[in-house]
């Protein structure tokens, strides 16, 4: 057998060389152990925020993560155990070989934003988001000069001079009733009461079937316009909705709305995936959300009222308008005036007695035009003469609440309305309120009534660390102490 040898300079070569290659080794498992903690914290804080809220999703087109989980749990805690636990599945390999091995040392949610945050401006952002970016500036034009035709609508107190009148009225008769009892009574015989004329009549006052009106009004305004058995019953208590409460906060800066865009955008939003009168999404809770949105009431119907209140106060005000803008309309009411009052020969009475028409009129068309709304209709901001429906003469007829206005193809529906209402309220109010919806509902569902909507998080930038022994280095150095790796990763992530 031959002898080999190996001098102690080749030795030392060989030590050398080895120790280079292990050194270069174990400087590119490092580089690919770095590479590959980002590449598992990814991957566990994607699989964490996979564990959205499905029933906001479904519902409401909005993508949070109770950090609850089901429980009185408050803050991040869960959430950094769930996305530790989803990491090690990855990082640490326990059978075959693995020369990445990363064990996971920690998870901490550095920052997090809560659905809550900002006042209502985080679900202004995520509804806006929602309702989809790239809408053409068009769109957002049209939206606005529909909101501006709506609420450009110059207000006139329709009631209040329809009351004025019918009081000159009652006033000027009384006294004519007077002047005929003096002229009776007294012995001159140049004075007859038959020379006194006298206040003439039709055959359906106006002003009765204003003062019919009115006094079902007094019983609730929606007995005029709709039916008490299409109307939901749900009461709502606002004491402990999100509006309402001191809130948990967040610890994620929010960024600055988009102004006119986000709120034209969230708008959108609301009018697709919240229900109202005349669209029930059969949400759980509330029924008349957009509603709700814009008033803040303490039940369905307290809320829907003043909607309806808000519509007859513009639809006065056009079809007011409309009148005196139409001479064969105003003709009407010139007549109906003259016949009423012109015992007096008071020519200022009797142009007040024909305006206080105008506003009986113009306020029975109004709740005809709410009725068609609210059964889907549509109703034009100002009306011509083919478009009128009521008849001044027989406005008693209206009194039936299946008696609506004409509908036109060329008119604005009830939701264009709930947006014009809804474009006047702050994106803080719209928000909060929206968020209220949100949590009523919830708390309506037996899987997720514990769930808070300031304890639902949006966005996080998390934080995992890892630990990791030498390898090819440990072959030399075999000391118990050997501190190996210490590893540090970030991934923000926002629905």
């Amino acid at each position: 057998m031959a002898k080999g040898s190996l001098t102690v300079f080749l030795s030392l070569i060989l030590v050398s060389v080895m120790t280079l290659l292990f050194t270069m080794s174990e400087c590119i498992r490092f580089v690919s152990i770095d590479s590959m903690a980002q590449e598992y914290t990814d991957m566990a804080v994607e699989s964490a925020f996979s564990e959205y809220n499905p029933y906001l999703w479904t519902n409401y087109k909005i993508l949070a993560i109770d950090l609850g989980y089901g429980t009185d749990n408050l803050g991040p805690g869960i959430l950094e155990t769930k996305t530790a636990d989803y990491c090690q599945v990855n990082s640490n390999i326990d059978q075959g070989n693995n020369y990445a091995r990363l064990m996971v040392n920690g998870c901490e949610a550095s920052s997090y934003g809560l659905l809550t945050d900002g006042n209502g401006q985080v679900v202004v952002a995520l509804g806006a988001k929602a309702a989809g970016y790239g809408i053409p500036s068009q769109l957002i034009d049209a939206y606005q000069a529909n909101v501006d035709e709506i609420n450009g609508i110059e207000k006139v107190p329709v009631e209040g001079n329809a009351k004025s009148s019918k009081n000159q009225l009652d006033g000027a008769r009384a006294a004519n009733a007077e002047a005929k009892r003096r002229a009776a009574e007294d012995d001159d015989p140049d004075t007859d009461p038959d020379d006194i004329p006298s206040p003439g009549s039709v055959e359906d006052d106006p002003f009765d079937a204003f003062n019919t009106i009115r006094e079902a009004f007094s019983k609730g305004v929606l007995v005029t316009v709709i039916s008490e058995d299409s109307m939901s019953d749900y009461e709502i208590n606002t004491d402990q909705l999100p509006s309402h409460r001191s809130l948990n906060t967040g610890s994620m800066e929010i960024t600055e709305s988009n102004g006119l865009v986000d709120k034209a955008l969230f708008i959108d939003y609301l009018l697709t995936n919240y229900s109202c009168y005349t669209n029930n999404l059969k949400h759980d809770g509330m029924q008349y959300e957009l509603e709700y949105l814009i008033a803040g009431n303490k039940s369905d119907v307290q809320n829907l009222a003043s909607v309806v209140e808000q519509i007859l106060l513009i639809r006065e005000a056009a079809n007011y308008m409309t009148i005196l803008r139409t001479p064969s309309l105003e003709n009407q009411a010139d007549a109906i005036a003259h016949i009423l009052a012109g015992f007096t020969l008071n020519e200022g009475i009797i142009q007040a007695v024909k305006y206080g028409i105008i506003a009986a009129w113009a306020y029975a068309e109004s709740t005809m035009d709410v009725r068609t709304l609210l059964s889907g209709g549509k109703i034009p901001i100002m009306k011509n003469l083919d478009q009128w429906s009521s008849d001044v003469y027989h406005l008693s007829t209206i009194a039936d609440v299946n008696t609506k206005a004409k509908e036109s193809d060329t008119g604005i529906g009830y939701k264009e309305y709930l947006m014009a209402f809804l474009a006047i309220r702050s994106e803080s109010t719209l928000g909060m309120r929206a968020l209220d919806v949100m949590e009523n509902a919830l708390g309506h569902t037996e899987d997720y009534k514990s769930v808070k909507m300031d304890n639902m998080l949006y966005a996080a930038d998390m934080t995992l660390s890892f630990t990791s022994e030498e390898m090819f280095l440990s072959m030399f150095n075999q000391a118990e102490n050997t501190k190996g790796y210490f590893i540090s990763k970030k991934k923000y992530l926002s629905y």
